[in-house]
């Protein structure tokens, strides 16, 4: 069951994250929009800083929802579907801590991320943000981590760690060929 679960609410957080990007460059008009298995490309020379800060920060926001809907309906009862895809919302976000890291150590790169380039379409210290979203992405990990644990304990946290790796080779694998 967790692994059937795992196959759809992983590529559906991932899906309907990119589509929040792609959503959005649609709307500002951006020209040749591309959707990718775990991105989104597009020609956006004709867009206003502003217009490339709001498509590349729709994809955070859309996952954030996604973790008030699961946070919502698991309120009161385990559900694993809503668990697990409270887990996945938040994990391509934890890119965030590699570059939290590599400023620690006194480097400044120029990544390829959302909170990123969201930072740098608006002028601000790309650090700050990268930090809120680390601090959101670590209580989501732990709540949803604490509501796996009281439902079944260690086991039950194996079960969702198991469907996460399933749903991510899945998507892996049959994202590129179905967004072909």
């Amino acid at each position: 069951m967790y692994a059937a679960i795992g196959t759809i609410a992983v590529p559906l957080s991932i899906v309907t994250h990119e589509l929040g990007h792609f959503v959005l460059y649609q709307l500002f008009g951006a020209a040749n929009i591309q959707l990718h298995a775990f991105s989104v490309s597009a020609d956006k020379d004709a867009q206003s800083s502003f217009q490339i800060a709001a498509a590349n920060i729709f994809g955070p926001v859309i996952s954030y929802l996604t973790i008030g809907l699961a946070i919502l309906f698991t309120r009161n009862k385990y559900i694993p579907f809503w668990i697990i895809l409270g887990f996945a919302a938040p994990l391509g976000r934890i890119v965030n801590a590699v570059y939290i890291y590599f400023r620690m150590l006194g480097y400044t790169p120029s990544p390829n991320f959302d909170e990123f380039n969201f930072s740098r379409a608006l002028n601000i210290e790309p650090l700050l943000l990268s930090v809120i979203t680390l601090l959101i992405v670590t209580l989501t990990l732990v709540l949803f981590t604490a509501k796996a644990w009281k439902a079944g304990g260690f086991l039950e946290i194996i079960y969702v760690i198991f469907s996460l790796g399933i749903g991510l080779a899945v998507w892996n694998f049959l994202g590129g060929i179905i967004l072909l």
